[in-house]
Order: structure tokens, then C-alpha cells, then sequence
């Protein structure tokens, strides 16, 4: 008795062999998977479909979503701290700004990426994660020998980080909304640059070597 077509078509379509996937193919096929997908809403069962394995394949070299998600998000920092220009600026304006413009464009042209590394930069605000981030330490160092005192470096830094954070959000939120002033810049970068400098503004005061006190008269 001739088999259905629908059992004949699954029958051919052999799953991969035991071990014939390895931890970089998962997160590659992880990458082209989930490209459009909320990290929210990421099913190991779903990618071992999509890969044509079981899902103990996957589970052989990850354990949970977790486990998967932190080595993305490893490959996703590797590869940004690669394309991250080096630093530019005259002074330390300049390199603040020219960073956290780097920062922006790198990430708002991957929204995988962006969600990754934003989630990892943005866990904590504690000195520690910032000083790990390569590019970072070396802005860091750039800051001081500019003179910048290290507690106002820290709060430069993670300012703009915030703010730029914030910007590829509600960037990315907006991205097919109809614009609400029609006669707006269409670069949001120019729109980033213009709120980047009103922060290092807001900076400048900090850096002003206060007056003397003077003694009161009697």
C-alpha cells in the first residue's frame, strides 16, 4: 500500500546526524533564526527545527536559552569591538562625541546585534563592565590624559551611554512611523550629535576650577 504524500515528504527529510552540528554552526543558524524575533520569544525547539536537528543537539553544547543567548551575545561584542573605528577627536568633546556616533551607527545597522550588546553594556553601571569593553578602556585612558578627572570620566561615559542606548530604542520603535514634523532632519544621527552635545554641555561646567573662597569682611 503506497504511503501518504505528506509521510513520504517528512520521511525524506532525514534529520542531521548525531554530532554533525557543532556550538559555531548553532549560533550562526541562531543569528539567520531569530534575525527578526524578540529575544523574548527565542524557542530552542523552533531553532533545532530550523537547523534540522534534535533538540538534545542543541542542548549537548547549550543548556538553556540562557547559555545560547550569552554566547551570541559574546559573538556579537567580538565582532563589534572589531568593526569600532579607532578613536578621534581634538580634544575630549571630540572623542566623546566621535565614539558614541561610532557606537550608534555600528549598532543601529543590526538590530540583533544592538539588542545583544545593549543588554550586556546596559546590565550594569559598575565601573568593571565599561574598563572590559577594549575600545572603551582606551577612551577611558584618551579622557584622562586630557585631563579629565576619573570620577567625571565615569559619568560622562555612562551618560552617553544611556542616552545613546536610548536613542537606538526608540530609534528602532519609530523606524516605520510616519515622522512628526515633516520638515525634521531624516538623519537621525544629526539628531543624536545635537542631544550628544547638549550632554557634553551640561559636562563643561563640571571642569571649571571653582574660585577661591573669599575671607569675609569683619
Amino acid at each position: 500500500m503506497p504511503s501518504a504524500p505528506g509521510k513520504a515528504e517528512k520521511s525524506a527529510r532525514a534529520r542531521r546526524p548525531r554530532g554533525s552540528i557543532n556550538p559555531a554552526d548553532i549560533i550562526a543558524g541562531a543569528f539567520d533564526f531569530f534575525r527578526d524575533t524578540p529575544v523574548e520569544q527565542w524557542s530552542i525547539p523552533q531553532l533545532a527545527a530550523h537547523l534540522d536537528v534534535g533538540v538534545t543537539s542543541i542542548y549537548w553544547y547549550f543548556r538553556t536559552k540562557r547559555e545560547l543567548v550569552a554566547a551570541m551575545t559574546e559573538a556579537a561584542l567580538s565582532s563589534f569591538y572589531e568593526r569600532m573605528p579607532p578613536l578621534r577627536g581634538d580634544d575630549w568633546e571630540g572623542l566623546l562625541r566621535n565614539f558614541f556616533l561610532d557606537y550608534h551607527r555600528l549598532l543601529a545597522a543590526d538590530d540583533l546585534a544592538c539588542d545583544l550588546i545593549v543588554r550586556q553594556i546596559g546590565a550594569s553601571g559598575d565601573e568593571t563592565t565599561a574598563r572590559s569593553w577594549p575600545r572603551a578602556q582606551e577612551l577611558f585612558t584618551a579622557l584622562a590624559d586630557a585631563g579629565l578627572p576619573d570620577p567625571i570620566v565615569q559619568h560622562a561615559f555612562f551618560t552617553l551611554s544611556v542616552y545613546t542606548q536610548g536613542f537606538l530604542l526608540v530609534e528602532r520603535k519609530g523606524r516605520h512611523a510616519p515622522p512628526l514634523n515633516a520638515a525634521g532632519s531624516d538623519d537621525p544621527s544629526s539628531e543624536l550629535e545635537f542631544g550628544i552635545t547638549n550632554i557634553l554641555r551640561g559636562l563643561r561646567p563640571l571642569l571649571e576650577t571653582p574660585a577661591p573662597a573669599q575671607a569675609q569682611s569683619a
